[in-house]
């Protein structure tokens, strides 16, 4: 299965690395971890009234930096070029739908190859489970299109030995600050009742391996 991918800003992190995190700085004590391509997914979803889609793009590097057996930070990449349609049967529509989703309408992937996720911030999760056994809160910085915003959403992290998982829920993220603007009601008026909705979810399910 294909997955998703965000730009690997740091290679392997040595243990006496410093990462900043709001004013202060937190010490990297413990070992890097880096991506397992062939076991991590992200998936995606978009709707609009009547329907929907969904699929997946690979998550193609990444990094998870360590201090005294916790996560701290860390960064991964997605290659934009390898979104997929997992829904629509007949090829012609569903490479067409692909092909739509590459073009400059949506994430203009000539230009842009690339996306990309770094972690400024990791704290216990105190609220709802929804639809994970979330653990912790990450925060940080998503960029699409050269766009980059802040984001926060709750994870499943589990620290076994040479392997870290990290699962989340449905991230919902409001395409246009990205400039993903296609059939957006709210950038287009005109569009009524035939719009896809602002609104795009992703998941992560991502493993990483001690280097």
């Amino acid at each position: 299965m294909k997955r998703y991918g965000f730009i690997l800003l740091a290679g392997v992190i040595g243990i006496s690395q410093i990462r900043a995190e709001g004013p202060e700085a937190v010490e990297v004590r413990g070992p890097a971890y880096s991506l397992e391509t062939t076991k991590s997914t992200l998936y995606w979803e978009g709707s609009k009234p009547g329907g929907g889609h969904h699929g997946t793009v690979e998550v193609i590097t990444g990094v998870l930096n360590t201090s005294e057996n916790s996560l701290v930070g860390g960064t991964f990449e997605i290659d934009m070029s390898t979104i997929r349609n997992d829904d629509v049967q007949n090829e012609g529509m569903r490479n067409r739908l692909v092909d739509h989703l590459k073009s400059e309408d949506f994430f203009y992937v000539e230009k842009y190859p690339s996306a990309h996720f770094t972690i400024s911030g990791v704290s216990p999760y105190a609220g709802s489970k929804e639809d994970i056994s979330a653990t912790h809160m990450i925060t940080g910085d998503l960029t699409i299109r050269g766009n980059t915003h802040q984001i926060s959403f709750p994870a499943e992290v589990n620290m076994n030995g040479e392997m870290v998982s990290a699962r989340s829920g449905k991230i919902r993220l409001d395409r246009t600050q990205w400039e993903v603007n296609h059939m957006s009601k709210s950038i287009f008026a005109e569009f009524r009742d035939n719009f896809i909705d602002d609104q795009m979810i992703v998941k992560l399910d991502l493993q990483f391996r001690v280097n």
